[in-house]
């Protein structure tokens, strides 16, 4: 089998990355050549969105072996759904891939590409990773992509000893937030204040209660309302900034332990041996969280199965290039090889 070339992209709400993904059949390498990053709002349409993608890469989609895109919301076989308020304009790739003669091509949603990633060798440099804790990854065990930025995204996945590989359908940040089975008096109080704090503010926004209230960017500025009253309201930019320079111990704490409990609950969920990954923007950028000892009492108290759950891997995928790497993996695997049905399934 000879090199390919594929034109990857991770697609959210507000922004796109793209990239070039050269995959090495002697080394089953998945390189990142050339990539770039639009800002929707400075886009007019897709077909917009893509021309000045293909400018950026000074490479025509067509001119690809395969195309995969790593989008927020489904794909109806058309175009994205379950998302589209978020979005400009319509995302109708069908329409546009048949006009421009794209090659093979798949649209998949946005975490199963963190998930891919995992598969790589990506996860073999630590340049790429900052590990949590020394535990390996049993290969071909269940692991987790984990993903907290503007959305909380989760996906799991399995990679086959027959060299496929299975995907979840999860849809985890929909769910509603859970009290923890063994929080401190302390720690619960003051949960027992943030969830009638919420229940306020849902009141007036009619937004459902769930961890997306607490574990992204809007999250972050839920905590920060909740804890600093008299404040003026910030962005998810300056909670970071003040995270940084040691102005909001208290957000950083209650934020860290809220990260632990969600963690203990995903253990819980999956007991993933192969791991979680965690990503995004708001854990990429407050690495600090970590540090906290609340994060640890927050995994710690959901109780059961520590024992276990102590061998998973917990990890943080910092090299923003890995969704790219992923749908790099997925073309490769699903639109550029032969596929067993009976092994594939998503």
């Amino acid at each position: 089998m000879l090199d390919k070339t594929i034109i990857s992209l991770d697609l959210g709400a507000t922004k796109c990355a793209a990239g070039i993904i050269q995959y090495h059949d002697d080394s089953e390498d998945y390189i990142c050549q050339k990539s770039c990053q639009i800002m929707l709002a400075d886009t007019t349409s897709l077909i917009d969105l893509i021309r000045q993608i293909q400018e950026q890469l000074d490479l025509a989609f067509s001119e690809a072996d395969a195309i995969c895109i790593g989008a927020a919301g489904q794909y109806n076989g058309r175009e994205l759904v379950h998302l589209t308020g978020a979005y400009p304009y319509p995302m109708r790739f069908a329409d546009l891939a048949k006009i421009e003669r794209w090659p093979h091509y798949a649209v998949i949603h946005d975490y199963d590409t963190v998930v891919c990633a995992t598969f790589t060798s990506y996860m073999n440099d630590n340049n790429n990773l900052l590990r949590l804790n020394a535990c390996l990854p049993a290969t071909h065990k269940r692991r987790v992509a984990l993903g907290l930025g503007t959305g909380l995204g989760l996906k799991d996945g399995v990679l086959l000893p027959s060299g496929e590989f299975w995907l979840g359908k999860n849809e985890i940040g929909h769910i509603g937030i859970i009290q923890a089975p063994a929080a401190e008096p302390e720690r619960l109080a003051k949960h027992l204040a943030f969830m009638k704090f919420l229940l306020a503010h849902q009141a007036k926004t009619q937004q459902p209660i769930t961890f997306e209230n607490i574990l992204t960017g809007r999250g972050m500025v839920h905590l920060h309302e909740f804890l600093y009253p008299s404040s003026a309201t910030p962005t998810p930019g300056m909670i970071g900034d003040r995270i940084s320079s040691g102005q909001v111990p208290e957000l950083l704490d209650l934020f860290a332990w809220y990260l632990g409990v969600f963690i203990g609950s995903v253990q819980l969920t999956f007991m993933p041996e192969g791991g979680i990954w965690m990503t995004g923007g708001v854990v990429i950028k407050n690495l600090a969280v970590f540090q906290e000892a609340s994060f640890e009492a927050g995994i710690q108290s959901s109780p059961a199965y520590q024992h276990e759950r102590h061998s998973h891997p917990l990890g943080v995928m910092t090299n923003p290039q890995h969704a790219l790497i992923g749908a790099g993996y997925y073309a490769m695997k699903r639109l550029l090889q032969p596929v067993n049905p009976s092994s594939s399934l998503r």
